[in-house]
């Protein structure tokens, strides 16, 4: 029972949760007519709460929830990993919303909490302001590892990274299940307010037990999907009503690709006398946290490098008669069993592409490139398809090309990229680009890590939000744009006119061939859907002791009780209680 304290002050009648004392002030003329619901008066919502979202594939269930009503806790704010023996089991007023530091936010913790989850509501990170000096990756140490190239029957002693761990630092917390809202709030109002909140009402001092009213949290997350796609997908397809509600969706988007030279786009399929290069890159990545994924480095860095290229090869590829074409490639779901490129691979197969794969001469892929200090760049390859001396003779030819990069070993294994989907289909002479001989340097591999500090991307004190801009920073000169990495969105108070171009890029669909031929259990293609859900929110309010909510509930009852009693009483007895004596019916005035 949340408890509400109303008092007077000056001008104004305040309305607070105890800790927020006088900051829920309104005037007086809204509470004589224009005020809010007493829910506003009781509850703190959050203004800015990301979830952890649950995701499905063939066999399982990864990500968070709460359920319908969302889930309620004692808010805990955990100051050290030590402390976690309060909330695990000494703490005395379970369950606990557990509000962690983003220095606490390891697999370590986390797998405490998710053991003990009858004890745990749900967990709050705080945004970080700076990033982990150690490093810090929630994705796979073995990225895609069953949608590769690499198996069993293809050089199985590359399979599932037997020769190289590509992201050591993974420690594959992104695809754990729990059963409770996990939820990340920037570091600003809301969190003081929680933590002071905390504070004058939770923090336990020396070791002795809070007393009521204790500051509460309820988190709101629930996930329509359960189980796996294939259930969500039967239930999309069972819907009746009028106004049908899906419960989950597949992942994906669309390819996005330009021809450096007209090919007729109207006619699908192969396409005689035609040689195209396949130039590549991602436009995908992800963190723990739904649509919290900056990826400066695994995402970014490729796609900017890959659109400067296509712009300075622009005039020379018009001005020269190429014998080849090239296909500038930007595909999309990449992180999630390489959507893009397997529809890719899907549709140039059964001639659904302006292309097919007897027309692809080669692939040059343009992998994670942000450069650090003497960071080299590689130029990877397949060792197994090389063993074809007509593949390794078109493979040495990009090692002649007039820029500087080295080759790692010649058993060296392609790292995760979307040039093994088409070697899945058939051996094709390609590289990929990469700023690693082996393992990722990337510490903060698809994390809300890899972002624009880690590429050093900053500015000049002293700039205008105009200026930038404008402004391209010594990373950016080398590499990056620093627009993609601040999402193209201008500062506070800045406004950009808009302008149309007509250009020759095009889309096709990103979303796995799984879908299309309803093979929802499929091992060769990518089965990730996304659960839908209705309500995302997170609120924080008082609560009163348990005793004092069943007393309140005893009185309660009684009263109703009492009064039902004195109600049939007063109605039983009534002719006596109220007759006050009749007239005669002949009496005259």
């Amino acid at each position: 029972m949340a408890l509400l304290h109303i008092y007077r002050r000056q001008k104004c009648v305040c309305v607070c949760s105890g800790y927020l004392d006088g900051l829920l002030c309104a005037p007086v003329s809204r509470m004589l007519g224009y005020c809010n619901s007493v829910g506003d008066k009781i509850y703190v919502d959050f203004k800015d709460n990301i979830p952890c979202v649950r995701l499905l594939n063939a066999t399982h269930q990864i990500g968070c929830q709460s359920s319908l009503s969302g889930d309620v806790g004692v808010l805990h704010l955990l100051e050290s990993e030590e402390n976690l023996d309060w909330v695990l089991s000494s703490g005395p007023d379970p369950p606990y919303m557990v509000m962690l530091e983003s220095t606490l936010f390891t697999r370590s913790v986390m797998m405490k909490l998710k053991s003990s989850s009858n004890r745990v509501a749900g967990v709050v990170v705080v945004a970080p302001n700076t990033n982990p000096s150690a490093g810090f990756s929630p994705h796979a140490s073995c990225p895609n590892e069953n949608s590769g190239v690499y198996t069993e029957k293809y050089s199985p002693s590359l399979a599932h990274c037997n020769a190289t761990v590509w992201n050591p630092l993974g420690n594959n917390l992104s695809y754990e299940e729990f059963d409770f809202p996990i939820f990340s709030l920037k570091d600003d109002n809301d969190t003081q307010a929680m933590r002071q909140c905390y504070m004058d009402h939770n923090r336990p001092v020396n070791g002795s037990k809070p007393r009521y009213p204790l500051c509460a949290m309820q988190l709101f997350s629930h996930m329509s999907a359960v189980t796996d796609t294939a259930t969500c997908m039967r239930r999309n397809s069972i819907a009746m009503s009028l106004n049908p509600e899906f419960v989950c969706d597949p992942l994906g988007d669309v390819n996005i690709w330009a021809l450096s030279k007209p090919l007729n786009v109207t006619e699908k399929g192969h396409k005689p006398g035609e040689s195209v290069i396949i130039a590549a890159a991602r436009l995908d990545s992800r963190s723990f946290f739904f649509d919290i994924a900056p990826g400066a480095e695994s995402t970014a860095s490729g796609l900017v490098t890959l659109l400067a290229v296509a712009h300075a090869l622009r005039n020379a590829t018009q001005e020269a008669q190429l014998n080849t074409t090239i296909m500038y490639t930007f595909f999309h779901g990449e992180t999630f069993d390489y959507i893009g490129s397997s529809r890719m691979v899907f549709d140039m197969e059964r001639n659904q592409s302006i292309i097919d794969l007897d027309n692809v001469h080669s692939v040059l892929e343009v992998g994670q490139v942000g450069l650090h200090g003497d960071t080299k760049l590689w130029l990877h390859s397949d060792p197994v398809s090389r063993r074809n001396s007509s593949i390794d003779e078109e493979v040495c030819v990009f090692f002649l090309l007039n820029f500087s990069v080295e080759e790692p070993g010649s058993s060296q294994a392609l790292p995760p990229s979307s040039f093994q989907r088409f070697l899945r289909a058939r051996p094709i002479p390609g590289v990929v680009i990469e700023n690693h001989q082996s393992t990722f340097t990337n510490r903060y591999y698809q994390s809300m890590y890899d972002n624009s500090d880690y590429l050093n991307v900053s500015y000049p004190p002293g700039l205008t939000p105009e200026e930038q801009l404008d402004f391209v920073t010594d990373a950016a000169k080398v590499l990056l744009l620093t627009c993609c990495l601040q999402l193209c969105s201008p500062p506070n108070g800045t406004e950009r006119e808009g302008f149309c171009v007509r250009s020759t890029c095009r889309t096709t669909k990103a979303v796995s061939p799984a879908f299309e031929l309803e093979e929802y259990t499929s091992s060769n293609y990518s089965t990730w859907t996304e659960s839908r859900w209705k309500s995302i929110k997170g609120r924080i309010f008082l609560v009163a002791s348990h005793d004092l909510e069943m007393l309140t509930l005893g009185v309660g009852v009684g009263v109703l009780l009492t009064s039902l009693l004195l109600t049939f009483f007063i109605s039983s007895k009534a002719d006596i209680l109220f007759n006050s004596g009749r007239e005669p019916t002949n009496a005259t005035y």
